[in-house]
């Protein structure tokens, strides 16, 4: 045991060094130490403090920290800094003491040296992916209802529902601006409190994003689409069953005797007079 002013310092056992919470490594421990011993410390600590490292042991320890499953942020200024900045998943770099190598292996850049500056450079990054998830899922919602009129139209051989200028219309007027308008949203008011995500399946179009864009919302929007459409044609005289098997007389020009569903018949011209454009529900 040795006694210093004020402190006591004790020699623990082995037990004792696993149980504790927080742990130094010396440098020149570290060298001795081997990749599974590395290992064990990062389990076994939830806080870690490695003094007087080379710069092929910094490298070491963002290996160690990467093979543990977490994400790696690493500071520095000098050269000598330059392979764990490379190696971590942010590499944040000294902009007013740095050196012009640390500058460009790392992935950010602090321009005032403060690293509250991380916290807010990690906030706007987060918020910049949310939101570009927000206009992606929105805009993918109308694939779904735009796209499944033309295979009801050849499939069932119904009269089009949605034509191609109503379709221009949608994607001009209802998708572009609103998917714009995405990109300026505020923070969540969580965003910071989220762990880091995972870079091989938190994708910026990944399958939870897929499935509730086509799945779940476009499958929405397109059946109030088709309900609508449904809904305008009865009203007008066709029954969704006598729907079924007319588009060739619809469409045929020359063809003026087209019967409804309660037996009055429909010229060409009649037909799109009376055919009201139907358009997906957004």
């Amino acid at each position: 045991m040795v006694t210093l002013p004020g402190v006591i310092v004790e020699e623990l056992s082995d037990d004792d060094k696993k149980a504790a919470n927080a742990a130094v490594v010396h440098g020149s421990k570290l060298k001795e130490m081997e990749e599974h011993d590395i290992d064990q410390l990062l389990v076994n600590h939830e806080e870690i403090v490695f003094a007087r490292t080379s710069p092929q042991q910094k490298l070491i320890i963002v290996e160690a920290f990467q093979r543990a499953g977490q994400i790696v942020a690493v500071t520095g200024d000098g050269v000598n800094d330059s392979p764990a900045l490379k190696k971590a998943d942010i590499g944040i770099a000294m902009g007013i003491a740095g050196s012009d190598v640390s500058k460009e292996a790392a992935d950010m850049i602090l321009l005032d040296d403060n690293f509250a500056s991380i916290v807010t450079g990690v906030e706007e990054g987060r918020l910049i992916f949310d939101n570009l998830k927000k206009s992606i899922a929105y805009t993918l919602t109308s694939n779904i209802p735009e796209i499944s009129p033309f295979l009801f139209f050849i499939i069932l051989s119904i009269p089009l529902p949605l034509g191609t200028v109503t379709i221009l219309f949608i994607d001009l007027g209802t998708d572009l601006w609103p998917a714009i308008s995405l990109a300026y949203e505020k923070a969540e008011s969580d965003i910071m409190k989220r762990k880091p995500r995972d870079p091989l399946g938190d994708r910026l179009v990944n399958e939870r994003l897929i499935s509730v864009s086509y799945g779940q919302i476009g499958m929405i929007q397109a059946t109030a689409g088709f309900f609508t459409y449904f809904v305008i044609m009865a009203e007008n005289g066709f029954r969704p069953t006598k729907l079924i098997g007319l588009r060739k007389d619809w469409d045929d020009t020359e063809y003026d005797s087209v019967e409804d569903s309660y037996g009055q018949q429909w010229s060409y011209s009649d037909r799109k007079k009376k055919k009201v454009p139907t358009a997906t529900l957004r």
